[in-house]
């Protein structure tokens, strides 16, 4: 029965997408992406390979974060501003599941926009005769881990929050997850009470971890997979407590 409700749940996340017309926007950029490339080469910089891998993860990364924070952020509020989530929990489902079903529906949205854009940047790169590595596979791997952690992240934001500030917070977090990370490690350096800086830094989204572009431009060796296997587990606990902190608010919560 849950993975039906699940099932059911999530599809109208993403059919909801579609009717906004956001993955049609995410073809465009798509679009616009081999437009791009398509110039670039008629000017004669087709052999400038790390330029291409970096614009490529660059872009990649910056519209499907940007996807997922939008989606996983507004699906609860205009739920509850339309009104169509009476007859969801009228239902024989829990507001639990309530929360799952969603979750999973905004990750299916961004993992199909980043798919989208994906397959547009593969195609440049072929354009470009730019070798596929492992490492680059890898990165799209990961990617999709650090877009379900921000689909969590943007939940637990829309319980509490308003649907601007939700976004806006996640989209500080996901994107500046790295730069906090390191002043509050440099903070703790310097402080006599490290510990404090540094159980800040163990509790806020490391939602850098996931995002190897870097490694990938350059054509890096592969990260080892036993510290693929810990973020795999970092997104199951992490993303677990995100739920459960959403739902502690959402149960209680007046509809």
């Amino acid at each position: 029965m849950r993975f039906s409700a699940y099932r059911a749940l999530s599809r109208g996340v993403v059919l909801e997408s579609i009717r906004r017309k956001d993955l049609w926007v995410v073809a465009i950029l798509g679009f616009l992406i081999l437009v791009g490339a398509g110039a670039l080469g008629a000017f004669g910089v087709d052999g400038l390979s790390l330029f291409i891998k970096d614009l490529a993860t660059t872009v990649l990364g910056l519209f499907s974060t940007i996807v997922a924070a939008l989606v996983s952020t507004r699906m609860l509020p205009e739920e509850v501003k339309q009104r169509t989530l009476y007859p969801l929990l009228a239902r024989p489902i829990t507001r639990l599941d309530l929360l799952i079903g969603k979750l999973l529906g905004a990750i299916l949205v961004a993992w199909i926009a980043w798919g989208m854009l994906a397959g547009m940047t593969l195609l440049v790169l072929v354009m470009f005769h730019i070798p596929l590595d492992a490492v680059m596979l890898q990165y799209l791997f990961l990617k999709m881990l650090g877009l379900a952690l921000v689909c969590c992240l943007g939940l637990m934001f829309s319980t509490y929050m308003t649907p601007a500030g939700a976004a806006t917070m996640t989209i500080i977090f996901a994107f500046g997850s790295a730069m906090i990370s390191r002043a509050l490690f440099m903070a703790g350096s310097g402080s006599s009470a490290p510990g404090l800086y540094n159980a800040i830094n163990g509790v806020i989204p490391q939602v850098h971890l996931f995002d190897i572009g870097a490694r990938a431009t350059f054509s890096w060796s592969l990260v080892p997979l036993p510290i693929v296997g810990i973020l795999i587990v970092y997104l199951i606990i992490y993303g677990s407590a995100m739920v459960g902190i959403s739902y502690l608010k959402f149960r209680k919560q007046a509809l």
